[in-house]
């Protein structure tokens, strides 16, 4: 089946304007990933079920939890839905998502540069949507980052005090705990997490990564 021509105008400038900042596309997919290790900003020109043309999407997936596919961590919808109508209409569209996504991404690289940002970063963007269980796992594991102990634990409680008990969040109740318990016996949580990283990518099938969290924690 041929690529449709919106498809390829959007592989086209989304290659011109994100590879030179390293960033690389997932596959065949519309989805382009610019990975740091233990965090991914996805960017994915998201297409519509009813109609040629895409939406533009842009968030982090961190990697500190193990799960098999990627997700919207931070940030999603950055613009809403362009059709495509010709190769004319359609090429500057999607030139201007694919800038749009290049000024995510060093923003969002300049936010998660220290482990001061990253708490700062994390904390204050999930701060509106508590509660919300990921959201207070996330914030607890950016002070984790930043080696802010009890704050981390307070998060974390928060965590296993939500009354969702779905499967999903059984599971990350049961993994939270694992985490209290070692940061309360003062071991350092980060090489720990280094294990964790690895073993998320692996799920999803990612290559092996050099960036630990240790080194920048």
């Amino acid at each position: 089946m041929s690529t449709p021509p919106h498809s390829k105008i959007i592989n086209r400038v989304a290659r011109q304007v994100l590879k030179p900042i390293g960033v690389k596309r997932k596959g065949q997919s519309r989805i382009w990933l610019d990975d740091n290790g233990w965090w991914i900003t996805v960017i994915e020109f998201q297409p519509s079920a009813w109609s040629k043309g895409s939406y533009l999407n842009v968030g982090v997936n961190f990697q500190w939890y193990p799960q098999e596919h990627l997700s919207f961590d931070i940030g999603y919808r950055e613009a809403g839905f362009v059709e495509y109508e010709s190769n004319e209409q359609f090429e500057p569209q999607a030139q201007e998502f694919a800038n749009l996504a290049k000024a995510k991404i060093l923003e969002i690289r300049e936010k998660l540069s220290s482990p001061k940002a990253v708490k700062e970063y994390v904390v204050s963007s999930l701060q509106d949507y508590r509660p919300t269980l990921w959201g207070e796992f996330h914030q607890g594991m950016s002070c984790v980052i930043a080696k802010e102990k009890s704050e981390a634990i307070a998060y974390f409680n928060q965590v296993l005090s939500n009354p969702h008990d779905t499967g999903w969040a059984i599971d990350l109740k049961e993994f939270v705990s694992k985490l209290i318990s070692l940061l309360e016996s003062g071991e350092d949580a980060t090489h720990v997490l280094n294990e964790i990283v690895n073993k998320s990518r692996e799920l999803k099938k990612l290559e092996p990564t050099d960036v630990q969290i240790s080194e920048i924690a």
